[in-house]
């Protein structure tokens, strides 16, 4: 465990925490969402893209790109969560000279007064102005198909938010230079994993 980590966030009317590399659960007003969680038990599911560490086979009820259930320009209503689909892709990261991600999604979620922006594995995007003043960024951080940490810090700093949580990397050097460059825009929490 890093120093100063916790293992669930509250804010306003929702609680987070993750699951997995890149995974969370939102919960508010009695339900939950769970984001790119490998075995959700959450009443409602949302996957962002097939690859492995997003997605691990599940066989339940999920929303996706991958399964034609989701795509960007998508408004949800999941019980208490209204979510907005936003697009995720890579510009700069590749591999054999083809973007390592494209047609995946991102999410905004709102519920309880609060807002959280899950983007997905993607590189820093125009698109993700969209997400502008949501309270709480999930930022992917860890390069490999996912923004640097200077990537993530510039997504900070045109998102505003108000809580920066660091997601999908897999030393604590990452972090601590996310944190470290982030700090001065946002608020850093760092989640540890805990069972859905």
């Amino acid at each position: 465990m890093l120093f100063g980590s916790v293992h669930k966030l509250s804010f306003r009317g929702l609680t987070l925490w993750r699951a997995d590399y890149a995974g969370v659960v939102v919960a508010a007003e009695g339900s939950t969402l769970c984001i790119d969680v490998l075995r959700p038990t959450c009443a409602h599911v949302l996957y962002t893209h097939p690859h492995p560490r997003h997605y691990g086979g599940y066989g339940g009820e999920f929303l996706a790109p991958f399964n034609g259930r989701a795509k960007p320009g998508d408004s949800l209503r999941l019980g208490p969560f209204s979510v907005r689909v936003l697009p995720a892709y890579n510009v700069t990261k590749l591999e054999g000279g083809a973007p390592i991600h494209r047609g995946g999604v991102g999410y905004l979620v709102e519920a309880g007064g609060a807002s959280v922006y899950h983007p997905g594995d993607t590189d820093l995007i125009k698109e993700m102005g969209e997400a502008a003043g949501a309270d709480i960024f999930l930022a992917p951080i860890g390069g490999d198909g996912v923004m640097t940490p200077e990537e993530a810090v510039e997504a900070v700093k045109l998102l505003r938010p108000k809580i920066a949580v660091p997601l999908h990397f897999p030393n604590a050097a990452l972090f601590y230079k996310f944190r470290d460059m982030a700090q001065p825009y946002t608020q850093v929490v760092l989640l540890q994993e805990v069972p859905p």
